[in-house]
């Protein structure tokens, strides 16, 4: 039996017989050309990282890859998401007896042999512009996109197409071959004159706009279709940030918290918070115009509150451009400050609204996807970010004048200032091969233990500390409270990058099938960008092979061979 997601209404995009979808060319007033996207071993669904890691390394395996990127700039987290600030691990096991260092995993994640290489090669040549303290790499998102990303995807361009401006809409399944046979995504293409290149309205604003066939004053539409070869079929890899492959599939997942008396059936509306970056300048002299925002409640410096340097820190934090170690006039401060519960103070951190609907209303919206997202909690977080940077310039120190500072809204490729897409925590996450989850006990440990478990069918490699972002009002479980354990240098088994429900389904980054606190640990740059080269390399294999994902567990061998020629699959610890 075949089950297919569609979009109703006027816009009609299929025609159905005997449940079999049939492509026609689009009727009525959303008519736009149907374009028939051409045979790909692998569509990967992006505006992750992960995505646009997996796609580099299934095209540098010889396979024909196809990345669907919501937005104009590749990158996820890197660029179009707004956290140019690489999170690496910081921080180190201490044995409770001799209160002595007993794991270093600061230092081994950052060992150059236990970095993927592309990236750590990359972030070495841009360094830290912005002197922030948060990271060794702090930088403009162009920096990144111009000086490696770019010009990578220029050198794979005969098997790598990358459909920038393009959401997937819907997805037609088989039952009895356990695959997904079509994708469905839209692309729309900015009218000449339209500012910003799109980006000139909030999110919230043109999600649906996004989301729909019809052409508008603003974008011209086409919508494309992706489906599985029939010879050996296509391998799709949903790295996206919303978890909409999942979703719209069918698939099982998880959304939200664990919950404890059932792992496997998490599915309720308490997350992690979202974050509207943007960047702020620090103007030679006070500037005259000011838009007037509303205000939030609760702003503050949270855990910093009472520290007499806390602006300064909270400055210098993730700054992106600076020529001194302190706040000075030209420097360019990305602003992303959390909430913190004891003090109910936050930042831009957006506490109050998960951004995702639960599974009953996700599945309602399915005939008419529009990311399953919550649009108030979207609009609700851009007015908080707006309230942030209001609130954050009026507090500057006194030798400061407040008027010096505006939002650098060209630093996101915006017109309003914000990042193209909220910085998400979590999302929908798969489950894998046998009901396979990885857990907080995989990744973590006591001396002497220098890993976590160490999985007969890892593919790649992650280290950070257990970092969950609360919503205000959640009740988590146990099982999201850690902070009597800290995460070991861990590894991530392949069946984390697989779905129980379909043999040519792969997941990468935050749609891993993990448990909300394991990805609490994993969601970071570095481990997501590894998960990402793994999924991009088994699922060149699986497609050039004729295999399923099952089979990829099979040949674990072989694709731990692969996949270690393009990110390491051990730790290597001195």
């Amino acid at each position: 039996m075949n089950r297919v997601s569609q979009p109703r209404g006027p816009g009609c995009l299929w025609r159905f017989a005997w449940a079999v979808a049939i492509p026609l060319a689009l009727c009525g007033p959303a008519a736009t050309e149907t374009i028939d996207a051409g045979q790909y071993d692998v569509v990967i669904c992006g505006g992750s990282a992960a995505a646009l890691a997996a796609a580099f390394t299934a095209a540098e395996e010889g396979a024909k890859v196809a990345l669907i990127e919501p937005t104009d700039w590749i990158g996820g987290q890197f660029t179009s998401s707004g956290v140019p600030a690489v999170d690496e691990a910081w921080h180190r096991v201490v044995d409770p007896e001799t209160k002595q260092v007993a794991v270093d995993v600061a230092g081994i994640a950052r060992d150059p042999r236990n970095m993927t290489p592309f990236l750590r090669d990359a972030l070495a040549e841009i360094g830290n512009p912005g002197r922030g303290w948060v990271s060794r790499y702090c930088f403009l998102p162009r920096v990144i996109l111009d000086s490696a990303f770019v010009p990578r995807e220029h050198r794979l361009r005969d098997r790598l197409t990358v459909f920038r401006d393009t959401v997937v809409k819907a997805v037609a399944t088989d039952d009895a071959s356990r695959k997904i046979t079509r994708l469905t995504a839209i692309q729309r293409t900015p009218r000449p004159g339209t500012p910003s290149g799109g980006y000139d309205r909030r999110l919230s604003e043109d999600l649906a706009e996004w989301y729909s066939a019809k052409p508008s004053d603003r974008f011209e539409k086409r919508v494309l279709t992706f489906d599985s070869q029939a010879d050996r079929g296509t391998i799709f890899i949903d790295a996206t940030e919303w978890g909409e492959l999942l979703a719209l599939s069918g698939a099982s997942y998880l959304i939200g918290a664990d919950n404890a008396d059932s792992p496997n059936s998490s599915g309720g509306v308490c997350g992690q918070a979202i974050t509207y970056g943007f960047v702020m300048r620090f103007n030679e002299s006070p500037q005259a115009d000011h838009p007037a925002y509303a205000r939030a409640p609760n702003l503050g410096f949270g855990s910093y509150r009472d520290r007499p340097d806390a602006w300064e820190k909270v400055w210098t934090y993730r700054r992106l451009l600076a020529d001194h170690d302190a706040p000075s006039p030209g420097d360019l401060s990305l602003q992303n400050w959390g909430y913190h519960p004891a003090t109910d103070e936050s930042g831009n951190d957006y506490p109050y609204g998960y951004l995702f609907l639960d599974k009953k209303l996700t599945a309602r919206q399915v005939s008419n996807w529009r990311g399953g997202v919550d649009v108030a909690v979207l609009a609700a977080a851009e007015r908080q970010a707006f309230a942030w940077h209001d609130w954050f310039r009026r507090a500057a120190p006194s030798e400061f004048d407040p008027d010096c500072f505006t939002i650098a809204a060209e630093a996101l490729g915006t017109g309003h200032g914000l990042s193209k897409t909220p910085y998400i925590r979590d999302t929908r996450r798969s489950i894998g091969l046998g009901d396979f989850l990885l857990s907080f006990e995989d990744i973590s440990g006591a001396p002497p233990s220098q890993t976590g478990r160490r999985f007969g069918d890892r593919v790649a490699l992650g280290a950070y500390a257990a970092d969950i972002h609360p919503l205000a009002g959640c009740e988590y479980s146990e099982l999201a409270h850690a902070s009597d354990r800290s995460p070991l240098p861990y590894y991530i088994p392949y069946r984390s990058l697989t779905n129980r429900d379909f043999d040519n389904l792969l997941v990468a980054g935050k749609t891993m099938a993990q448990t909300f606190l394991a990805n609490s640990a994993v969601r970071l740059h570095p481990s997501e960008w590894s998960s990402g080269c793994a999924a991009g390399a088994a699922a060149a294999f699986l497609a050039k092979s004729g295999l399923s994902t099952p089979d990829g567990l099979q040949q674990i061998g072989v694709l731990q061979e692969i996949v270690s020629r393009h990110t390491p699959t051990d730790w290597t610890i001195d």
